[in-house]
């Protein structure tokens, strides 16, 4: 089930795959700051 984020509410943890293959926390990335996170799905 997926929950939709309100206004205020804070981003979940979320982790992702670099370019470099290294695991990134984009939660941790972008705390305290403005951000838009888009994935890029690829071919299909």
């Amino acid at each position: 089930m997926t929950t939709q984020l309100a206004t205020g509410d804070l981003l979940p943890p979320l982790m992702a795959t670099d370019l470099d293959g290294n695991e990134v926390d984009l939660t941790a990335k972008v705390a305290g700051n403005w951000a838009v996170i888009m994935y890029y799905r690829g071919d299909w």
